[in-house]
């Protein structure tokens, strides 16, 4: 259009252009939906963030430089639209799975309150309980223990006695090696103890932030006493919830593993929210910051808990960071242009 163009025609033009819009829409939530359910009969993951940070890449070569923001708020958008889509699709599918189990859940913050609304939702008996309850999971199947890391072992061995027969009690604390070996020198009498770890959770914390999708298109992490494996009942309980993988694995590799994916994404982004220039930020921000702080606000309290429980793994993963930052200041420091591309290259191909 050339011009200034008349208000009621350029009013027409965006209504003619939002009803395109809106059909695209449609048809791509239809799309993702096929594409989530091949994924998922086929066994691979349904989220794929790789493939989302392609799209981004591509959205932001595509458009003109003063767009770019915008375009990438816009399909950021889409890409949690899309994902809600696959909770809706896939919610109606926890409707047949089998709820012979008991549940008993310890602890309603945020993990807590999830799984309590999850167990319920999918059609689970449960009671939810507070930390300090001596009584309610005496005839659970199944007893989640979501407290913080330093009270699990203790609330374990003062209430085990009283804990059913067969039972299975799974605590989700965000490091497993101290509790495993802790728990294994409780005597068990005919019940059985499975380390837990839901890869899901929000920047906020409270049963009121709780959620009973939480866990959809997430994976939970399981570590079996003395290399057992977990028993498939237990297995199908949290792919009930709307899990989408569960993964097996040691205590050491769990606490290597998310040492770095997972404490150290935490403790960057608190060092970085500490920049004296922070204050000035605000119009000068846009998704790259975002990504960067989301995280930020994280509990002190738990968090510190969490980072001295896994002190030595942490250690070394930070170790590694501070090692590979410093490879990348050498060659700013130096105007050594090279050298930065094929740091930025390799760890562009790192990711994929």
């Amino acid at each position: 259009m050339s011009g200034t163009p008349d208000l009621s025609d350029a009013r027409r033009e965006i209504d003619r252009i939002d009803g395109e819009l809106v059909k695209l829409l449609v048809r791509r939530l239809d799309a993702v939906a096929g594409i989530a359910a091949a994924k998922r009969a086929s066994g691979k993951a349904v989220n794929d963030p790789k493939r989302e940070s392609e799209i981004l890449s591509r959205i932001g070569a595509e458009v003109p430089p003063e767009y770019e923001s915008a375009a990438r708020l816009i399909f950021s958008t889409l890409f949690a639209v899309s994902k809600q889509r696959q909770r809706d699709i896939f919610g109606a599918a926890l409707e047949s799975a089998p709820k012979d189990i008991k549940v008993a859940v310890v602890g309603l913050g945020l993990i807590g309150g999830s799984f309590e609304k999850a167990a319920k939702k999918a059609g689970y008996e449960v009671a939810g309980l507070h930390h300090g309850d001596s009584t309610g999971f005496e005839n659970a199947d199944l007893i989640l223990v979501c407290l913080p890391s330093d009270a699990v072992v203790p609330w374990i061995r003062d209430h085990c006695a009283s804990f059913a027969k067969g039972a299975m009690v799974v605590d989700i604390a965000g490091v497993k090696g101290g509790i495993m070996s802790d728990v294994a020198k409780i005597e068990k009498n005919g019940w059985t103890f499975v380390g837990g770890h839901p890869m899901a959770g929000r920047e906020v914390s409270g049963y009121e932030n709780s959620l009973a999708d939480l866990f959809v298109g997430a994976s939970m992490i399981l570590v079996a006493e003395n290399g057992a494996t977990c028993p498939d009942r237990l297995k199908a309980f949290f792919r009930s919830l709307g899990f989408e993988r569960v993964i097996e694995t040691t205590a050491e590799k769990h606490d290597a593993i998310i040492a770095y994916t997972s404490q150290l994404c935490h403790v960057i982004a608190t060092a970085y929210a500490r920049d004296s220039i922070m204050p000035e930020t605000s119009g000068f921000t846009a998704g790259s910051f975002a990504d960067m702080t989301r995280i930020a606000t994280q509990n002190p309290e738990i968090w510190s808990e969490l980072f001295l429980s896994n002190r030595s793994a942490l250690l070394d993963s930070l170790d590694g960071f501070i090692a590979r930052l410093g490879e990348f200041r050498n060659a700013l420091a130096r105007s050594d242009g090279a050298a930065i591309a094929d740091i930025i290259r390799s760890g562009a191909e790192a990711k994929t």
